[in-house]
């Protein structure tokens, strides 16, 4: 299949002007065209690349018929449809803060081809009424934005991610299947293929790299008896970073779980007052949660502290600083975390808190135990991703080139600003 010019494909210009956008990056170009032209396409590209514009652009383009996004998150449904709104697109979502009678009013405009795009979350294709309404409408494209949530949480505790494809095969047509992340390890491809039962995809890989990002590891061990005192010394730690780096943009704190979300909130909106905000799972009320997501996204907040519930697709340009407060869970997580940062272009620090008295493994061992529960194969997933953080913590490689090299980009180039390569240009002084 050959490339053909964007320039030439009024409708995708078209689309793309709509969306406020004068003309397509170079690397959209032939993801948009592929798309456009019937392909299935799997596309890897950097966070921040405009991943979203592709198929938002084809979809638009087909306005005649929906494009269905499947999203892992609630905050980023809310996010791209509030964007598609904002520029007078048919677009809506459902989930569970939808009324009945909300989902009725949705599911008739999509009979009726009165929208072009419908975000959902995978459970969400396993309803009955959903997948009935589906069956009665013309649907030009499935999308399923940050797939690597496939092999990521299919396998452990959201198997809806696994029966993507079923729903894909009871739609009355086979619509076009986009899958995308900037995050698709190198031996994960295959499986995502497959479960979504995709039809001899594309591949479309473009350079992951980000060079505006800063990639920093900071050694917290404190060797302090109590687990308050050694908190108390990474909070300290914590709030060092933040007056270093935090200038006039956002800023970006991911803990790995809602306990020390809560904890790290209480302190910080003392010290930093009406500046900071939370977000994770567990907070009360949907509406509750939307509320504190928008005060981020629209600058009421400057600083956000979350779970990895935070962590994709949300486009907020001026993040300057993201702090892991602890080791995440695995590499996906953090490299789609630091991807939050630098999105305007500007210099932006990733800084990235490990310690050596296992405190962050005391969390990790508590991930594993409930994935045993679950079964034994969950359990040996998560531990073999803790492994590749482990593995990264303690690198003596440049952290760009080992984040590349997970990602299946093999690049000699060093990066010479990270921890390590700091460290070594140092030594060789």
């Amino acid at each position: 299949m050959g490339v053909i010019s964007i320039d030439t494909k009024r409708h995708l210009k078209s689309a793309l002007k709509q969306l406020g956008f004068d003309k397509p990056r170079k690397a959209q170009i032939i993801p948009m065209n592929t798309l456009d032209n019937g392909q299935d396409a799997i596309i890897i590209a950097a966070t921040g690349s405009g991943k979203q514009v592709i198929y938002e652009t084809v979809g638009l383009a087909h306005s005649d018929k929906l494009t269905i996004v499947i999203e892992p998150l609630l905050a980023l449904i809310y996010n791209q449809v509030q964007t598609l709104q904002a520029h007078d697109i048919p677009a809506d979502y459902i989930d569970m803060t939808r009324s009945k009678e909300d989902i009725t009013k949705i599911l008739n405009k999509v009979r009726k081809g009165k929208l072009n795009f419908l975000y959902v979350t995978p459970e969400r294709l396993q309803n009955h009424a959903f997948i009935e309404a589906m069956q009665h409408s013309d649907i030009f494209m499935v999308v399923v934005d940050e797939c690597h949530s496939i092999t990521e949480w299919g396998y452990t505790f959201r198997d809806a991610y696994l029966h993507i494809g079923d729903f894909i095969n009871k739609l009355k047509h086979k619509p076009v299947i986009c899958a995308c992340s900037a995050t698709i390890s190198a031996d994960s491809l295959n499986t995502i293929r497959d479960s979504l039962h995709m039809d001899k995809p594309a591949v479309l890989r473009s350079d992951v790299r980000r060079d505006n990002l800063i990639l920093l590891k900071k050694d917290v061990t404190c060797n302090k008896k109590t687990l308050e005192e050694r908190l108390e010394f990474r909070i300290k730690k914590l709030c060092k970073t933040i007056d270093k780096y935090h200038k006039d943009g956002s800023v970006l704190i991911f803990a790995q779980t809602t306990t020390y979300v809560d904890a790290l909130y209480n302190i910080l909106e003392e010290i930093y007052p009406g500046d900071v905000t939370r977000y994770h799972s567990q907070i009360k009320s949907e509406r509750r949660k939307k509320q504190l997501l928008f005060d981020f996204l629209q600058d009421k907040r400057k600083i956000m502290i979350a779970t990895s519930a935070f962590s994709m697709g949300i486009d907020v340009p001026d993040i300057e600083l993201v702090v892991h407060f602890n080791a995440p869970i695995n590499m996906t997580d953090y490299i789609q975390q630091i991807g939050r940062a630098g999105r305007d272009g500007r210099k932006a620090h990733c800084v990235f808190f490990y310690d050596r008295n296992g405190d962050d493994d005391a969390i990790s061992n508590s991930f594993i135990k409930k994935a045993k529960k679950q079964s034994s194969k969950a359990a040996k997933v998560i531990k073999a991703k803790l492994s590749q953080v482990h593995n990264f913590i303690y690198s003596d490689n440049c952290m760009v080139s080992d984040i590349l090299e997970y990602q299946g980009q093999h690049e000699n180039k060093t990066c010479k600003r990270c921890t390590v390569c700091a460290q070594k240009r140092r030594n060789s002084k």
